[in-house]
């Protein structure tokens, strides 16, 4: 009888251990370095493809295609694609949230909300025709990038609901989204007050290429970083032929 029971007792505890295991993370690192190759070899390109034809940047045959200066074209396409996906992404960790009933639900559908609007804007190009509205403020002829007018003030407010939505995500999303976000608006803003400032001096038209790529890079960066925020939070289980989801809270592990 000993036996038995402590069998049996030994049996329940392997099935409580089993239940209350979150499952195994995602190789969401792998998914990082694996866009990170992806995103050097697109702006890459883009930089170099003026040394394979021999004419100046913006005339060349690769420019309207892939050049990171235009818009409407391959890099821009790869960039609405990443942002899509990673709006994907937080969407699943919003449901999830929900469906769980765990802390940080309504941080993931703020996340999810704020991620769809950049890809919005991506897609249709919204900050590059906010001219108009901005010179009505500041004289153009002394400030290159006008949208920037209204850029920085949406750039402040879009890094403290950012920061604010995170705090109640587990940690590795937390870092993930901050450092996503404060990549983004370092290139978005920083980088394209630095090309304006480049453009008034005058500076050689590589410089300036220089600058823009590393603006382009860092924001297809940031794109991947927020894309991955939400699989580090994400456990999985399969037994059998099903596959079960777990999103892992601030207070799990």
């Amino acid at each position: 009888m000993t036996t038995d029971s402590s069998v049996d007792g030994g049996y329940a505890k392997h099935e409580d251990a089993t239940a209350v295991r979150p499952g195994h993370p995602l190789r969401w690192r792998r998914l990082l370095i694996g866009l990170g190759l992806v995103h050097a070899l697109v702006v890459g390109f883009s930089l170099i493809s003026p040394l394979l034809t021999g004419q100046a940047r913006g005339e060349t045959l690769f420019s309207v295609y892939f050049d990171v200066n235009y818009e409407g074209n391959f890099p821009t396409w790869w960039s609405v694609v990443q942002l899509a996906a990673a709006t994907t992404t937080l969407l699943f960790a919003a449901v999830l949230a929900r469906h769980q009933r765990i802390k940080g639900a309504t941080a993931w559908w703020i996340l999810a909300g704020m991620v769809f609007l950049l890809c919005l804007d991506e897609g249709t190009w919204l900050h590059e025709r906010v001219d108009t509205l901005a010179g009505q403020f500041v004289d153009v002829a002394d400030f290159t990038f006008v949208w920037l007018v209204f850029g920085i003030p949406i750039a402040v407010v879009v890094l403290v609901l950012a920061t604010v939505s995170a705090r109640h995500l587990p940690e590795a999303s937390t870092r993930l989204i901050v450092l996503g976000i404060v990549t983004l608006l370092f290139a978005a803003v920083g980088l394209e007050l630095v090309a304006g400032e480049v453009i008034r001096l005058g500076a050689p038209t590589a410089v300036l290429a220089v600058v823009y790529h590393l603006e382009e890079f860092l924001e297809l960066v940031a794109g991947a970083l927020l894309l991955a925020a939400p699989l580090a939070a994400v456990r999985t289980r399969t037994m059998g032929r099903s596959t079960t989801f777990t999103l892992m809270d601030r207070s799990r592990r």
